[in-house]
């Protein structure tokens, strides 16, 4: 398997446990805690990620 393949396969598995992180979150009405490119840290509802995550 070459790296660029190993990769792609990472990659997959990460936003796929973000994906769930998010949806667990947004059912027990939790917050999460993120950085935007700029590294500043901001609290947000996990309902609010759930959105962005669905319309991508």
């Amino acid at each position: 398997m070459k790296s660029t393949e190993l990769s792609e396969k990472f990659m997959v598995g990460l936003n796929l446990a973000i994906k769930r992180l998010v949806e667990k979150s947004a059912l027990n009405n939790d917050t999460l805690i993120i950085s935007d490119k700029q590294g500043n840290v901001k609290e947000v509802p996990a309902k609010e990620l759930l959105k962005n995550y669905e319309n991508k």
